[in-house]
């Protein structure tokens, strides 16, 4: 599979009929590998669903991306020739995926994800297996959901953003992307007890849809449409991916001790506390008056003290396989 190589019409098997085939057979997918994903190791899954799709008759281009934001170029530019956009790759892939889809405005199209990531926090929350050949079956079947997207400026993100802490892991975590899970903790802990997290809090004014308005600084400031977050953590448990609504979870600077067992007893859905700021809202306007990182889907970037971040829900805007 060369990199970017589009594969030929000669290279595709077609669909054979029958009752007791697949209705996602007869369609033509568009596969997108992200071969870095996972550590390398998505290029292999990606290998694999090919040859499952070559066996079962599955028309389909296929390629490999090689740059940042290559995923969303492909997408947009062959989403009309196609029926179903498949992401082969983690949260990061997806979110490109995703803007290439939202580039055509009005777009049907479903969103297919065969997970090839580290958290793949997407596919936990949409319940989308990350055993093969189940993940395979939902992506070839015709059960779909429709769910909102985060708009930010003129952006999208499937599952989180995220302003503090965080997005402070999730950059010195970047060199040890084959260790990726065990780096976030190894990271996470040399943060909290080492530098006991002085410089990590920043100052941001956060205006929402319902009036309220909080300046102060936070540890962390998380804004999604899904409950799970990092894979196992439930830091904003109320949060739908369907329901209109966006979700915050604040937490304000404090002692390490207290802030690591937060974390921990936030493994649990039914955990609530009272020192995390939580609310739901349709909009939430963001000023950074610090420079921060920021992450969305997990892939990192830094913002400058005064930069706005208009954050909104794109209600029903993505059909997703799952």
């Amino acid at each position: 599979m060369p990199s970017g190589e589009r594969y030929t019409q000669e290279s595709f098997r077609k669909p054979q009929g029958g009752p007791d085939r697949a209705p996602g057979i007869a369609q033509e997918y568009l596969i997108v590998v992200n071969p870095v994903s996972r550590g390398g190791k998505a290029r292999k899954e990606g290998e694999w669903l090919l040859k499952q799709l070559r066996r079962l008759g599955v028309k389909h281009e296929a390629f490999l991306t090689d740059y940042p934001g290559h995923a969303e170029h492909i997408v947009s530019r062959l989403l009309d020739q196609v029926d179903v956009v498949v992401a082969v790759g983690g949260d990061g892939t997806i979110n490109e995926v995703i803007n290439g889809m939202m580039a055509a405005p009005g777009q049907e199209k479903p969103l297919a994800v065969f997970p090839a990531g580290t958290a793949d926090d997407f596919c936990h929350n949409m319940d989308i297996p990350r055993d093969r050949d189940r993940a395979l079956e939902v992506m070839l079947g015709d059960r779909t959901r429709r769910i909102d997207l985060i708009r930010y400026n003129d952006r999208y993100a499937a599952v989180t953003l995220g302003v503090g802490v965080d997005a402070e892991i999730a950059y010195n975590a970047l060199s040890h992307k084959r260790i990726r899970i065990a780096a976030y903790f190894a990271v996470g802990l040399r943060i909290v007890f080492k530098e006991r997290m002085r410089n990590s809090p920043r100052r941001m004014r956060i205006e929402t849809d319902n009036g309220n308005v909080y300046e102060d600084r936070y540890l962390i400031a998380v804004f999604g449409n899904a409950p799970l977050y990092g894979r196992y953590v439930y830091w904003m448990p109320d949060a739908e991916m369907d329901d209109g609504l966006l979700n915050m979870s604040a937490l304000k600077p404090m002692a390490p001790i207290p802030a690591w067992y937060l974390f921990m007893r936030s493994f649990s859905r039914d955990y609530r506390t009272d020192k995390v700021l939580r609310e739901a809202s349709s909009r939430f306007l963001v000023e950074l008056k610090e420079e921060s990182f920021l992450q969305v889907d997990g892939e990192v970037y830094k913002y400058q003290a005064g930069e706005k971040i208009d954050i909104g829900v794109a209600r029903s805007a993505l059909t997703v396989r799952a």
